[in-house]
């Protein structure tokens, strides 16, 4: 019975491994073609006729400026664009040479950024700042968990100054020490404050300010400290200096703007915030 049966086994194995084998074979066609569907993302496919450019085109440029549900609108534009301005003469797309030369990548690249970078600034609509709802108060922060350094300090509301690096770990031990400094806050997540600015790509974009502060002079202070400094920083800041502009117009509460850079702050060694005011733009 052993003799009987050792082949048969020695069958099932083979068989299971034939099978193995297959599905491996089927799950690496699956995944060249998934590999396929993603690069398409990034190349433009090859095409029949000059609709399909026109319906990708304008779908990408959509998705750029995430209007979605602009394409019906987006696409005649988009021909308009190929056939009259594109190469400079009236153009006959369904011509061969034609659409081979606007299905190409720099084509696809000059097309999209084109109307991308005319719709940007349409697209965010600068409003009327007004006041809505009633006044939040940082005492009204619901408890939070923080895994990341702390600093106990005096003058702020919260138990502890949340700290997310060593830089305002250090400005709030300031802020704790100057004598002209009546409070202050590290602004938690939780409290949700952001201001609305437009990145260098005119990008509708948020950011959290880092510190408030009130001085004895009874001056409130927007604070942001900055270590790094990238492309958009410039736009934070005019975005910071506007907020504090409408705040004090809409409350009657002076508000101010304070950038913090690193190396200037641990150059200047200050005892009280006002010796800051050099830190002020001219």
């Amino acid at each position: 019975m052993t003799a009987a049966t050792a082949p048969t086994l020695q069958i099932q194995v083979a068989r299971d491994r034939t099978e193995l084998a297959a599905i491996l074979v089927v799950r690496e066609r699956v995944f060249r073609e998934e590999q396929k569907l993603v690069e398409r993302d990034y190349k433009l496919p090859e095409v029949q006729t000059s609709q399909e450019v026109i319906s990708y085109y304008a779908k990408r440029i959509a998705q750029d400026v995430k209007l979605p549900s602009q394409f019906a609108a987006l696409a005649p534009k988009v021909r308009e664009f190929l056939e009259t301005r594109a190469f400079n003469l009236p153009a006959d797309l369904d011509d061969p040479v034609i659409l081979k030369a606007i299905a190409t990548n720099v084509a696809q690249y000059v097309t999209v950024q084109t109307f991308v970078k005319a719709l940007r600034p349409l697209v965010v609509q600068e409003l009327t700042p007004e006041l809505s709802g009633e006044a939040r108060k940082l005492s009204e922060t619901p408890p939070f968990p923080y895994a990341r350094t702390t600093l106990p300090a005096a003058k702020t509301v919260f138990n502890l100054v949340t700290c997310g690096n060593e830089l305002e770990k250090a400005f709030a031990k300031f802020l704790d020490g100057a004598q002209d400094v009546e409070r202050f806050a590290k602004l938690p997540e939780q409290f949700n404050f952001a201001i609305e600015y437009t990145d260098s790509n005119n990008n509708l974009r948020y950011y959290e300010p880092d510190f408030v502060v009130v001085t004895a002079d009874r001056g409130h202070w927007l604070v942001e400290t900055k270590g790094r400094e990238d492309i958009d920083v410039a736009n934070k800041d005019r975005a910071a200096m506007l907020w504090c502009e409408n705040a004090t117009r809409l409350t009657g509460t002076e508000w101010s703007y304070l950038k913090i850079p690193q190396k200037e702050f641990e150059k200047l060694q200050a005892d009280e915030f006002a010796d800051l005011a050099v830190l002020l733009p001219a």
